[in-house]
């Protein structure tokens, strides 16, 4: 019985042997045809691209982990083949010209498609009087803000900040939307003596911003977020303007609002170019004083429902409830979000985000209570919160977030975070050209 026994478990492991042989080799000889939707269209618009993966036996291989290529270089988000074996892929193409496709799992590539993508020519409302602008992140690199723990994977993937086409993809979605200016977040550069590896990391993606723009004919103007010295400011007797932040602040004038190829780039306000300074959070009583002739300034912080600084001109980053900011007796800026955190943490410290008086998505009802205000209040500066930030604590998951940039809608077989597709992308152009109606009524 012992020799039986013996003999049985051989059979078994020589079947699992040639098992797993035969698995492997199914693996390795893959087979890749794709169709795709159209063979033109518009730039920054998306097509599909229809993608089998088979065996030698044309057997469909599931769970087969592809990508596009476009032109020759990696495009967009990873996405896994279905038990049929097929993967929908769905394609931005930012690129004007003809944009060769294939898809790859690594390894195997399959046959090309050509799509023809022509140039695009936005209505992009330009009202001084009333300006749209995005809060927007340039800090997905390899030095900065991580990938593997967003709430929602994007539709361009795991992207880098100083991938042009990525730029120019997001570029052309601001387009779209109506965006008038992106606010870009320097919050983080000023932990340690300027430039830190984080900062010239983020000044690479700036620089590469402002290339990309320079080389469109439509885009949105720019506009820096600037934080403080340590990255911290609590009230008045804390230093915000010290040697790091003026090094900076320095670089930013010399580099960008003084260049002549950028100059026109550039949000001015009362005549100077505009700089927003970051008060690290939500504060309470007086802003710091900082003066420097070559700006106009303005503080941000957060909460306004609860610290109340709008009285003393603070803009917000995102409130609970959209608070308006006056300024001379005219409404100057408010701020609307499709998702909110907390102002105080749970009792176990977790997370904002898990409090009671947290605001999530909600399948958009956060989103357009807070454009209420918007319509009501009609301010100079219309800031949305906010694009892209994608990364934990500031993000929980696809519910608890404010991020509003297109991401994956997650097939059963894959285990990543389900997003929310188009659907705050596209309420957000809604809500935007209702704003529009309302101001040409109104005046």
């Amino acid at each position: 019985m012992k020799r039986f026994g013996f003999v049985l478990q051989l059979l078994v492991l020589i079947s699992q042997i040639a098992l797993a042989q035969g698995m492997q080799t199914r693996k390795t000889n893959v087979s890749l045809q794709i169709t795709v939707d159209r063979s033109e269209t518009g730039e920054g618009e998306s097509v599909v691209i229809n993608a089998i993966a088979q065996d030698d036996h044309t057997q469909p291989v599931a769970d087969l982990t592809v990508h596009a290529q476009v032109n020759g270089k990696d495009w967009g988000a990873k996405y896994p083949t279905l038990p049929s074996g097929v993967a929908h892929i769905l394609l931005p193409l930012p690129e004007q010209g003809d944009n060769r496709i294939v898809v790859t799992d690594g390894t195997h590539v399959s046959n090309a498609v050509d799509v023809q993508v022509h140039p695009r020519q936005f209505n992009i409302l330009e009202d001084s009087n009333h300006l749209v602008i995005m809060e927007y992140e340039t800090w997905f690199g390899s030095g900065y803000a991580q990938w593997g723990h967003e709430e929602a994977t994007p539709i361009l993937g795991h992207y880098s900040s100083l991938d042009p086409r990525v730029l120019r993809q997001q570029a052309l979605w601001f387009n779209e939307l109506g965006i008038n200016v992106v606010e870009t977040d320097w919050t983080n550069n000023l932990t340690a003596p300027f430039p830190t590896p984080q900062a010239k990391e983020c000044i690479k993606a700036t620089d590469e911003l402002f290339r990309v723009y320079a080389s469109m004919k439509q885009h949105p103007k720019i506009l820096f977020l600037m934080g403080p010295e340590h990255n911290s400011w609590i009230d008045a007797k804390d230093v915000y303007d010290g040697p790091w932040y003026k090094e900076q602040l320095n670089y930013v004038y010399d580099h960008y609002i003084n260049n002549p190829q950028y100059r026109d780039m550039y949000l001015t306000y009362e005549g100077k170019p505009l700089l927003l300074l970051y008060l690290n959070g939500p504060r309470t009583g007086i802003p710091p004083d900082i003066q420097d002739e070559r700006f106009t300034i303005r503080y941000v912080g957060a909460w306004l429902q609860t610290t109340h600084q709008e009285k003393y001109g603070v803009w917000s980053w995102y409130d609970q409830t959209p608070t308006l900011v006056m300024h001379k007796g005219s409404a100057e800026a408010l701020t609307v979000t499709d998702g909110y955190p907390a102002v105080h943490q749970t009792a176990t410290k977790m997370d904002n985000w898990l409090a009671q008086d947290a605001g999530g998505k909600n399948y958009g009802v956060t989103y357009l209570e807070q454009w209420k205000a918007a319509m009501k209040y009609k301010p100079r500066f219309l800031f949305i919160n906010q694009w892209n930030e994608f990364v934990p604590p500031d993000q929980y998951n696809a519910n608890l977030s404010n991020d509003i940039e297109p991401t994956l809608m997650i097939e059963k077989s894959d285990a990543r975070a389900s997003g929310w597709g188009f659907y705050y992308f596209d309420l957000t152009r809604e809500e935007i050209r209702e704003y529009h109606r309302i101001l040409k009524t109104h005046n």
